[in-house]
């Protein structure tokens, strides 16, 4: 429940007063929408830089050539689509848990601090190519966070 307010409770803004295990269900989800916000400027650089684009005029404008398989471009990609697939869930989880009243604030910063750092540390893993399991680890922990969430 949200109400305006004079005072701030920490990170949101003080116009802003929310229950605390909500507002830190809010932070986190902005922290990891941050991330995903990343993810195409990466990409976007990464054509650049390496002159590799899916469209004509991008070639015409930037020079380089069409190339829809090339091996950087696509881990990427691969990497912010597995992003897409594991934050978004958890933003809707985390904050329908924090709602409703199923657990404690507590819960929810140790669940989230543990999301964030294994989403992290997945997309780190990835793109360094790190060797398996690594980055199955990391995926398989998350993944464990969005199913106590769910459950």
């Amino acid at each position: 429940k949200a109400v305006v307010s004079t005072q701030s409770t920490g990170v949101i803004p003080k116009c802003i007063s929310m229950e605390p295990i909500i507002e830190s269900a809010v932070w986190f989800s902005a922290v990891l929408l941050l991330k995903l916000a990343t993810f195409p400027l990466i990409v976007g650089f990464n054509r650049v830089a390496r002159k590799v684009f899916v469209a004509e005029e991008d070639v015409t404008f930037f020079g380089g050539q069409v190339k829809t398989n090339d091996v950087v471009i696509e881990r990427l990609r691969r990497a912010h689509l597995n992003d897409l697939e594991n934050i978004i869930p958890f933003i809707g989880l985390v904050l329908l848990f924090a709602v409703s009243g199923a657990g404690s604030e507590h819960d929810v910063l140790i669940i989230s601090r543990v999301f964030v750092i294994t989403r992290v540390l997945h997309t780190l893993f990835y793109l360094g190519s790190v060797r398996q399991p690594s980055r199955a680890i990391a995926w398989a922990v998350g993944i464990m966070c969005n199913v106590y969430l769910a459950v």
